[in-house]
């Protein structure tokens, strides 16, 4: 399903100012999903034990020296969450087919903290091609933390619901193509019977007549 949003998406500029209100909902949406999903499995990392102290201590000391506020559980930023995670690349345990290759682990969460950045800057100036990828790269983290079916199915929901506004805009923007192409030819045929009747002489000849 995500690979034809990926299929189904363009850059062009003049859809852009549409794009960032719908960027804007879908990378909220997002966002709060991936960050859910992360203290969940951080979560599930710490009660088997394998949340190195050390390591956490550098993510915490790190967001209090920004002047953060105190977070329940893990519900930090994406960025960070997924920092602390980078961290335990050795000692988390990971899932799915990339779960036995640390190259492919650190690969999917640069690519997430790449994303967590851009997402992070509330303009969402984004075409859909690049939420198309964000959604894309959402889906190989959760499947390489072993989220759980329902994230699964909310991803799956945000991703339809990206994909049925895009064919919607697809539509609406063959529509404006076709009636622009419409009125140019009916302009055109008008211009041409104007000039195939000599313009305006129809009006000179009546006045002529009249006198």
């Amino acid at each position: 399903m995500a690979k034809e949003v990926a299929d189904a998406t363009d850059m062009k500029s003049s859809r852009r100012a549409k794009g960032n209100e719908r960027g804007r909902r879908f990378s909220t949406r997002l966002e709060f999903l991936l960050t859910s999903a992360l203290d969940g499995y951080i979560n599930s990392q710490f009660n088997a034990g394998r949340l190195d102290a050390d390591k956490y201590k550098k993510v915490v000391d790190a967001w209090h020296q920004k002047g953060r506020p105190k977070v329940i559980g893990f519900r930090y930023d994406l960025e960070t969450q997924l920092d602390l995670v980078f961290l335990h690349v050795q000692d988390f345990r990971f899932y799915g087919d990339r779960a036995g290759i640390p190259a492919a682990i650190s690969g999917i969460l640069e690519m997430m903290r790449v994303n967590a950045r851009a997402m992070r800057i509330r303009t969402f100036c984004q075409p859909d091609s690049v939420v198309a990828k964000q959604l894309l790269d959402s889906q190989s983290l959760l499947n390489l933390l072993g989220s759980a079916e329902q994230r699964q199915i909310q991803l799956a929901e945000i991703v339809q619901f990206f994909k049925i506004v895009l064919e919607r805009e697809h539509t609406v923007h063959r529509a404006e193509e076709m009636r622009g192409a419409y009125q140019s030819t009916t302009t055109k045929t008008l211009q041409r019977t104007q000039d195939n009747h000599g313009g305006a002489p129809a009006t000179d000849a009546a006045t002529c007549r009249g006198r």
